[in-house]
């Protein structure tokens, strides 16, 4: 597997980055300006349009909420489609913005611990209109490149990302490497807000916001665990859930692989 450098090109995208270069087992490469995946785009400044344009992106997937695009909404760009369905489901809860004022909020705190997050993660994977929608625009090399995003580039794009590459004959295991990415990414933002909340939440609460904001292998592991006590395999829940039945995927990775 090639490695990954932390790099950002953008000035306010957060948890940017280029899904290329990953490595199938055969030795195969994901192309690069293909997929790209971040968090919140709505403070993109001018020099941020300015790099976007250059990208070749083509598609903006959205899987945030609907509260979530009103107060934040995504640019628009000539030539490019936005779309926006959301990937959460039925959780009892929003999702946080990553911003001081909603994540400093002791009754959100109390309503979110790893194992709700866990269980977000192994229900995304299944019967969702978002990430079936993302898998049809996948099969269609006129749609890409495509930049796929939540709020953090965590949680939701994490799955989303996931299932791109598991479609792609990419290893769980690189696939997990991409997932924890996000920590090095999002670390600044991080390291700035725990002295400010630290003092004055306790250190259950703490542990709270650590629930929210890493990106954790335990839970996209659950992801994998759901799929394989539902189908048995990567390759039936593939088809079963996106109709990516074996030549389909053939064609995808002659699309993008190298």
């Amino acid at each position: 597997m090639k490695s990954k450098i932390i790099t950002d090109p953008f000035e306010k995208v957060m948890n940017f980055r280029d899904m290329g270069g990953y490595q199938t087992e055969d030795g195969r490469s994901i192309k690069k300006g293909v997929f790209y995946r971040s968090g919140d785009l709505s403070k993109m400044t001018a020099n941020d349009k300015a790099v976007f344009e250059t990208l070749g992106i083509r598609t903006i997937f959205d899987y945030r909420d609907h509260g979530e695009a009103k107060v934040k909404p995504d640019p628009v760009f000539a030539n490019v489609v936005n779309i926006r369905i959301p990937a959460k489901g039925n959780v009892g809860f929003e999702m946080p913005t990553v911003t001081l004022k909603d994540i400093d909020n002791r009754e959100f705190l109390q309503k979110i611990n790893g194992d709700i997050f866990t269980e977000m993660y192994s229900q995304m994977a299944f019967n969702n209109p978002s990430y079936q929608k993302l898998m049809e625009i996948v099969q269609e090399p006129d749609q890409l490149g495509l930049l796929h995003h939540c709020a953090a580039g965590k949680d939701r794009t994490g799955v989303g990302g996931a299932l791109i590459l598991l479609a792609l004959g990419i290893p769980r295991d690189t696939i997990l490497v991409d997932y924890l990415l996000t920590n090095d990414y999002m670390k600044p933002m991080r390291d700035a807000m725990i002295p400010i909340l630290s003092k004055h939440l306790n250190e259950q609460e703490m542990q709270q916001f650590g629930d929210i904001m890493g990106a954790k292998e335990s839970y996209l592991q659950a992801v994998f665990q759901a799929i394989d006590q539902n189908y048995g395999d990567t390759d039936r829940y593939l088809e079963d859930e996106f109709g990516l039945d074996f030549s389909k995927r053939q064609r995808l990775q002659h699309y993008y692989l190298e």
